[in-house]
């Protein structure tokens, strides 16, 4: 797993800053679905996650930022979160340029990528990034980090919440055929 690599301080807080932007661009993928989507039920519930995914990316860059980092492009992003992540922002990207009108029917032939999404961002990748921030900022910042770890639970709830939403989402729409 890429967390291995996340020995020093600065890198961890550049692995965090990644994760946010990862996250500000989930959000605009989400957002655009939402836009475009031809059913009501399911744009609140789509522009639901996308506000969570925003709030993640904020959180995320702002703790990174607090501790000194500023901006990391997205070839460094690569190196640091890996290939994965650096597909995931353009998948993202792809879906926030498209202006088609979407159907829930149509939708629900990406849900598995979706949720494969929510599931990558959810409680293991979380908790890892917790575990080595933890352990990073107690040793080098000597700093209290409570509320570091508790904001991180709340995303990591969050991402379980959206996975939910989607399977909801699939439910819903493979009832309406």
């Amino acid at each position: 797993m890429v967390f291995e690599g996340l020995k020093s301080r600065g890198e961890l807080l550049k692995f965090l800053f990644c994760c946010g932007l990862v996250e500000e661009r989930i959000s605009s993928a989400y957002k655009s679905l939402a836009s475009r989507i031809d059913d009501e039920s399911v744009k609140l519930l789509l522009e639901y996650i996308s506000d969570d995914s925003l709030k993640h990316s904020r959180i995320l860059t702002g703790i990174a930022r607090h501790f000194g980092v500023e901006h990391v492009d997205l070839d460094e992003c690569s190196r640091i979160v890996g290939s994965v992540a650096l597909h995931i922002i353009e998948d993202a990207e792809r879906i926030a340029s498209g202006t088609d009108r979407i159907t829930v029917d149509k939708l629900s032939s990406k849900f598995d990528d979706l949720v494969d999404l929510e599931k990558y961002f959810g409680e293991e990748y979380f908790n890892m990034i917790q575990l080595k921030l933890l352990e990073v900022i107690i040793e080098q910042e000597k700093i209290e980090v409570g509320f570091l770890k508790e904001i991180l639970e709340y995303i990591t709830e969050d991402e379980r919440r959206h996975e939910k939403i989607l399977k909801t989402i699939k439910s819903y729409s493979s009832q309406k055929r």
